[in-house]
Order: structure tokens, then sequence, then C-alpha cells
């Protein structure tokens, strides 16, 4: 059971399943993150960016048989900023970077995957995606330095501060 006084700055409504699906430490450590980085963070509508009752059994976000311990988001700000937060919080031991997804506003965003996996060293997995043909191509740089290069998107470096007016977010 959540306790949602503990997860402050979210609500249930906010999630697109139902967030007895997930671990109640996710939502902890999301209500964390938004206070660290003094932002507004979405969490994705799209179906299975909290909990997946199919597909990959090894998926963080697969919710058959256990909880899910992972959630796709959109944060407000310079993404490259939030990226750098989420690494140093500690608070996520997968991190994903999505380079080519639509945010909530209908606009291209960078989305983050951010999950409470069991660690198997000091530092957190994480990978990078961009898409060709609709397909995902995944590139862990911890495995291949190069990968880093990936970095150099341009809209991990777009201002997504509504106050600034780089975004219409409803």
């Amino acid at each position: 059971m959540i306790d949602w006084d503990k997860a402050d700055n979210f609500s249930p409504y906010e999630f697109p399943e139902n967030t007895s699906f997930a671990e109640p430490e996710l939502f902890y450590r999301l209500s964390r993150l938004r206070k660290l980085i003094d932002r507004k963070i979405f969490p994705s509508p799209a179906q299975g960016a909290l909990a997946r009752m199919t597909g990959s059994p090894s998926s963080q976000h697969y919710a058959l048989g256990r909880l899910s311990t992972a959630c796709d988001i959109f944060c407000e700000g310079t993404p490259i900023q939030n990226f750098i937060s989420l690494i140093g919080s500690k608070l996520f031991n997968g991190i994903g970077v999505y380079l080519d997804t639509i945010g909530i506003d209908g606009l291209p965003w960078v989305m983050f995957h951010v999950d409470t996996r069991e660690l198997n060293n000091d530092s957190p997995v994480i990978w990078i995606v961009t898409k060709t043909n609709n397909n995902n191509n995944y590139y862990y740089p911890q495995d291949n330095p190069e990968s880093w290069s990936l970095l150099k998107h341009d809209l991990l470096y777009k201002d997504r501060t509504k106050n600034k007016g780089t975004t219409t977010i409803a």
C-alpha cells in the first residue's frame, strides 16, 4: 500500500496504470527526485509506462506476479541537467534516456526510464535509446564508451520549462 504522504509530490491519478501494480518505494523516490530537481515531472501517459502485464518478465515494468519497479517520465528543465541529477541522486538503479519520444504536449521530448532494480555494483545501469524505422536501438555506454557521444543530441539541451515559454503543457 502506497503512503501518498511519503510521495506528496504525486497523486495516483498522474499515472497511466493503477498505482497498486508498482512498488511503493518507486513513488517515494520519484517524489524525492521532484524535490531534488525542483522541476515538474510528468509520468508518461503511454500504456505500460508504469506497469505491464504482458511482454518480457525481465522488464522492470513487468507486473504480473510481482510489482513494477519502473516508470517512464518527462521532466521540465534541461534534460542533460536532469540526467546528471538522476545519476547523482542515487535514487534509481536503472536509468534510460530515450531521445526520440513525443512528450505530453505532442512535441519531441527526452523521456527517462527510471527503476529501482537491485544493483550488481555501485553504479546504475544506464542506456541511451534512439529510433530507426520505428525500432528502438539500445546503447549501453558503460560497455561501449563511444555511446556517450549520443548525448550530443539537440533535445538534451532544449529547455522544457513552462515558465520560459518553450513548451505548452496542459
